[in-house]
């Protein structure tokens, strides 16, 4: 076997033994965006790899599961789960284990549009995790309730808790809890028509995604987003285009909730451009997918904007006839609730029905200004002033264009209130990001500083060990050197010394015949004389 075949041979047996525990197949799943395809691949999981796992695991699973049966509007396979875990003898209404469970029955209560327990659900839980310290949870905790809110027409509740996370300069929130914040906080400003605000959070939170890396169902909602700024700013063709992209990220996902949602706005957008038709086509999918998973709430909602299409396609009386049904059954969803009202009169004026026109528009206005919703207020009153003309009653009329002027110079006058204490805000929130970066700066200068001074000292440790060094080397030298004269030293003495006395030898040596030599000499000497 080859290096490649065994690298190869390592790393399946990895991954095969990763994905043989049940946290493996649960991250697995996390991954496949089609759910139907995702409660397949949980589903077939070997239950005997499910038993064996821990309990923490096992409740991982669960709840991953309750999460694929809500995004398939399969709500009461969903409850069942969640009454089979409660029902467990381990099970606590405040441990930090089952956080995961407490999170996803409030998530189900907004998904089956039951609002108040939703609301109620998501309170205990931010409570609670406040209590734990939990921060993360405590974050999709506020979010939820902000939803539920949000569906409750609960608006200025929702931004109260909202400002409370977003401005507190005290708590780190990471770029997902940002981005979750600032798409609450945006959505509730329009509700109350607040839109320049509303944008301005819209664009922070597309710049807080930009740094992350979205998945298709914040992709999805992205689009969405911002396709709803340009519905509200009358730009049908640009939210046309986004919410068509933001469509097409849904069916990836297999949402149905996004689905419907994101069919109902492309209605309302070909409303907006006068297609009335393809309108209504529209309006009838959605309607066809929020009934499918039994969505009271966004069904109604969808046969709302049935009828105002065939309002405009001269088919008055179905349109009359869902509108009625709708009213019915939406009594607790105020905004839905005042659009429907509205429309009713309006069908109403347009027959001999004055009385009832007048009815209707009449409880549009008063619980448009109930709800502080002063564009809804407008349009009531303008109703009103259609149907007192009809009834010849012009001094009544005079006093609702009246009432329109007054409206229309609060609002003038309140937006730009608004608009003053948002761009002074800005600046100050401005004006604190620039000392925050001044503070970073000085940071920096002064680390710069620091690592300056210690790279001097090290520079002169540095310098001072080589001086050292050499000073080291210099004086083992100059030792080495000593040692060698001396050495040298004692061989010339050595040398001398053996000079010395081999000459002493040598004259020792020599002394005698040397001194028998001379006595001949001069024995020679005196025995020679001259003639």
């Amino acid at each position: 076997m080859n290096f490649k075949a065994l690298v190869i041979l390592l790393c399946t047996l990895s991954f095969a033994s990763i994905a043989s525990t049940l946290q493996g197949h649960i991250d697995e799943a996390r991954t496949i965006s089609d759910y139907q395809e995702r409660y397949k691949y949980l589903t077939n999981i070997d239950k005997r790899l499910i038993e064996s796992a821990s309990f923490a695991e096992r409740l991982s699973f669960n709840v991953r599961l309750i999460h694929v049966h809500i995004h398939l509007g399969q709500f009461q396979q969903a409850q069942n789960i969640v009454e089979e875990l409660e029902s467990s003898p381990k099970y606590k209404s405040d441990s930090s284990i089952y956080s995961e469970l407490y999170l996803v029955k409030a998530r189900l209560a907004y998904s089956a549009n039951k609002l108040e327990s939703a609301i109620h659900l998501s309170q205990q839980n931010v409570a609670l995790f406040q209590r734990l310290q939990l921060t993360d949870y405590e974050i999709d905790a506020v979010a939820s309730l902000v939803s539920a809110y949000h569906n409750a027409g609960e608006y200025q509740a929702a931004l109260n808790l909202l400002e409370v996370y977003i401005h507190d300069n005290n708590r780190e929130l990471s770029l997902k809890q940002k981005e979750m914040l600032y798409h609450g906080y945006s959505r509730n400003l329009e509700q109350l028509d607040r839109l320049t605000l509303a944008l301005e959070y819209k664009l922070k939170r597309r710049e807080v995604i930009q740094q992350m890396s979205p998945s298709i169902s914040l992709q999805a909602g992205i689009s969405y987003s911002i396709a709803q700024s340009y519905l509200d700013l009358e730009q049908y063709e640009k939210a046309k285009s986004e919410f068509i992209t933001a469509l097409s990220f849904d069916r990836q996902t297999g949402s149905l909730s996004d689905i419907g949602h994101s069919l109902v706005k492309l209605s309302q957008c070909e409303y907006g451009l006068k297609n009335y038709p393809a309108a209504l086509a529209y309006a009838q999918e959605a309607k066809q997918v929020f009934a499918s998973y039994n969505s009271t709430r966004n069904t109604a909602w969808a046969n709302h904007n049935i009828a105002i299409n065939l309002l405009e396609i001269d088919k008055p009386d179905q349109a009359l006839s869902i509108e009625k049904q709708v009213l019915i059954e939406l009594k607790q969803d105020d905004h839905l609730y005042i659009d429907v009202l509205l429309t009713l009169a309006k069908l109403y004026i347009g027959s001999t029905e004055h009385e009832q026109a007048k009815h209707y528009a009449e409880q549009a206005y008063q619980l448009s200004k109930q709800k502080n919703k002063l564009q809804k207020q407008i349009i009531a009153l303008e109703h009103l002033i259609t149907v007192t003309e009809k009834q010849a009653d012009y001094k009544q009329a005079l006093s609702y264009q009246r009432a329109i002027t007054e409206l229309e110079k609060g609002f003038a006058r309140n937006n730009y209130n608004q608009r003053l204490a948002e761009l002074q805000n800005s600046i100050a929130m401005r004006d604190r990001d620039l000392a925050i970066q001044d503070l970073k700066l000085q940071d920096n200068e002064k680390s710069q500083a620091i690592a300056a001074q210690r790279q001097a000292i090290l520079y002169s440790v540095l310098l001072f060990s080589l001086l050292l060094a050499a000073m080291g080397i210099a004086l083992l030298r100059i030792r080495q050197r000593k040692q060698l004269i001396e050495q040298r030293r004692n061989y010339l003495d050595k040398q001398i010394s053996q000079r010395s006395k081999l000459l002493s030898q040598v004259a020792h040596e020599l002394s005698g015949p040397l001194t028998g030599l001379r006595l001949h000499l001069e024995t020679l000497q005196a025995n020679y004389n001259p003639i």
